[in-house]
């Protein structure tokens, strides 16, 4: 059985709050592929994040016309439905772009695992 999808968000946000732990003052950070490997796999994480947060809205969308939605004051929930709509449209564009900023980082960083230049000016 897969975890429930707000489990598996918890782990992702714990991740997060434990590579803020792990790199603090430049901890974890031995060499410049731990760099590397590190904005690899946070672009990676970032570029799924537009599918889910489709996957969700598709979700919201449906919900709401199936009657499965409601708001505890008893308004009609399309209005927040539709305002959550836009929030998460405009976080795909953010996380794309993060993805792509990663992506771009990264690649930077392809060309800085050799020795410093102080010492191949020796």
């Amino acid at each position: 059985m897969t975890d429930a999808p707000g489990t598996l968000a918890r782990t992702a946000a714990g991740a997060v709050r434990s590579l803020n732990h792990a790199t603090l003052g430049g901890q974890g950070l031995a060499q410049p592929a731990d760099a590397y490997e590190l904005i690899g796999e946070l672009a990676l994480a970032a570029a799924g994040l537009p599918q889910l947060l489709a996957q969700v809205g598709r979700w919201l969308a449906a919900a709401l016309a199936a009657g499965q939605l409601g708001c505890d004051d008893g308004t009609d929930p399309a209005g927040a439905v539709s305002g959550a709509w836009l929030f998460i449209s405009d976080a795909r564009s953010t996380a794309a772009a993060l993805a792509r900023d990663l992506g771009q980082a990264q690649q930077q960083l392809a060309v800085d695992g050799g020795e410093p230049q102080e010492e191949r000016d020796s």
